[in-house]
């Protein structure tokens, strides 16, 4: 009888401890999949969102940090949409340039969600403007330069975006089909080399919304974020 005992017992005891045993085990596992992302130490927060994001690579980091930043555009440099279009990613054309481009714009519309500049809030939301050389490219995504504004700067221009539909329809309103001139910061978003002309020539252009495989876009430059801009009467 002792002896069935504790047999029943030892039985007890493993048929609880396996389970944990396994917990633990898939919890290390993870824990080394997906290592925590780096402490946040450049830019400043916006809204309990670092200016890096969500991002887990030191690249995406410092993709973020571009994105996120708050210091205004005060001695931007002349440039055209042509010149944002054909900019190659090197030196000559850094991701750090102050810059002031008018443009065409062809639409705006909004930003993807969830981003990780953003750290994947829908409170959080960019508005992508698209902007061309002339009024004749306006239905050309292949030609489409990308500006955009951020949250915090959607918060300097007096842009209420607690309603993001309400808050895009007003910018759509103010700037959408007439010539802009943008005050801001250049960028390289890599992300979008597959969705470029100028990094993917060979592929299709896109002709509806949301169509994939295809160009939407010029170039993976952009003018993002946006620091200032002005309606103005051509380029």
């Amino acid at each position: 009888m002792k002896t069935l005992c504790r047999f029943l017992l030892l039985a007890l005891i493993v048929s609880v401890s396996l389970p944990i045993v396994e917990a633990t085990k898939k919890q290390k596992k993870q824990k080394k999949q997906n290592p925590p992302p780096p402490a946040c130490s450049q830019g400043t927060p916006y809204r309990d969102c670092p200016a890096c994001g969500t991002a887990t690579s030191q690249k995406g980091i410092d993709l973020d940090v571009l994105k996120n930043r708050d210091n205004k555009a005060t001695a931007p440099d002349t440039i055209t949409v042509a010149d944002l279009a054909s900019g190659s990613n090197d030196s000559a054309f850094p991701a750090n340039k102050q810059v002031s481009v008018t443009g065409y714009v062809a639409t705006v519309v909004s930003g993807g969600m969830p981003e990780n500049c953003n750290c994947g809030r829908s409170d959080l939301r960019d508005i992508h403007i698209n902007i061309v050389t002339s009024p004749s490219e306006a239905n050309d995504q292949s030609k489409y330069v990308v500006v955009e504004f951020t949250p915090r700067w959607e918060k300097n221009f007096g842009l209420d975006d607690s309603n993001y539909n309400k808050m895009l329809a007003k910018v759509q309103s103010q700037i959408q089909h007439k010539w802009v001139k943008f005050d801001g910061w250049t960028l390289y978003d890599y992300f979008h080399e597959n969705a470029s002309k100028s990094t993917n020539p060979n592929q299709k252009t896109c002709t509806v919304p949301n169509e994939k495989k295809c160009n939407w876009r010029a170039t993976p430059w952009e003018v993002h974020p946006v620091t200032a801009f002005t309606v103005v009467t051509g380029p």
